[in-house]
C-alpha cells in the first residue's frame, strides 16, 4: 500500500507538468531552455537562503508570525528579479510559459522530491503527502502566471498594463504567502486540506486574472487572442 501511495504521490507531481509540456510545449521549447530555467531557480533559492538565514530569526514554535512572512515574502523576490532576467532576453510569450512551468518543476525538484520519496515510502499513511502533490500542480498555474504577468509587464507599452501586472505580482509574490501560511499554522491548522484549497482558488483567480491580461496585451499588439 505504501509503495502504491508513493507512486501515486510521485506522478500526481511530476507528470501534469511533463504532459503540459509534451501536449502544448513540444514544438517551441527545448529541454535546454527548462533546463537554464531550472538552474536560475536553483541560484535564486540559494540567495533567498542566504539571506533568510541572515535576516530572518527562526521560529521555536512554528506559529504563524506576520512579520516573518512578510521578510520571507520581500526575499521571495528573488524568483520575480530571476524570471524578469530570464523573459528579458527572450521573446514569445511561449517562452515565457515554459519558463514558468520549468520554473514550477523546480520547485517540486527541489522541495517536494526528497520529502516524497523519504517520508512517502514510509509504513505510515498520510494525507500529507498527497496535500503535497496537490500544491506541486497549484504551483505549476500560480508560476506559468507569474512568468506571463512579468512577461507583460516587460513587453506592454501601456503604462497602466504594466502597473497592472507590477501590482498583481506583488500580490503574488506578498499575498499569496502570507495569506497561505496564516490558514496553514493559524486559521485551519487541523484542517490543511482546507488551506490547500484556499490556495487553489487564489491561483486559479491569478491565472483567470493573468490570462484577462494577456488578452488585452494581445489585442494591443495587434494579435488575434489564442
Amino acid at each position: 500500500m505504501t509503495v502504491v501511495h508513493f507512486v501515486n504521490c510521485m506522478a500526481l507531481t511530476f507528470v501534469p507538468p511533463w504532459i503540459i509540456y509534451e501536449s502544448k510545449l513540444t514544438g517551441y521549447a527545448t529541454v535546454s531552455q527548462m533546463a537554464w530555467a531550472g538552474l536560475y531557480y536553483a541560484l535564486s533559492q540559494l540567495a533567498q537562503m542566504v539571506l533568510t538565514a541572515t535576516f530572518v530569526p527562526s521560529s521555536e514554535t512554528g506559529a504563524f508570525d506576520l512579520t516573518q512572512e512578510l521578510e520571507k515574502a520581500f526575499i521571495g523576490f528573488a524568483d520575480v528579479y530571476g524570471l524578469f532576467y530570464l523573459l528579458n532576453t527572450k521573446k514569445g510569450y511561449i517562452t515565457a510559459v515554459t519558463i514558468g512551468l520549468a520554473w514550477a518543476t523546480a520547485e517540486s525538484v527541489f522541495r517536494r522530491l526528497v520529502p516524497l520519496v523519504v517520508e512517502a515510502r514510509s509504513m505510515q499513511f498520510s494525507w500529507k503527502h498527497t496535500l503535497t502533490a496537490v500544491e506541486a500542480n497549484i504551483s505549476v498555474g500560480t508560476h506559468m502566471a507569474l512568468a506571463m504577468l512579468i512577461f507583460v509587464g516587460i513587453r506592454t507599452r501601456k503604462s497602466s498594463m504594466r502597473n497592472t501586472a507590477i501590482a498583481a505580482i506583488v500580490f503574488q509574490r506578498f499575498g499569496f504567502p502570507v495569506i497561505t501560511s496564516c490558514l496553514k499554522y493559524a486559521v485551519f491548522s487541523s484542517m490543511p486540506a482546507i488551506a490547500v484549497v484556499a490556495e487553489a482558488a487564489m491561483s486559479v483567480g491569478l491565472v483567470l486574472f493573468t490570462w484577462q491580461l494577456f488578452q488585452n496585451y494581445q489585442k494591443e499588439t495587434g494579435r488575434v487572442p489564442e
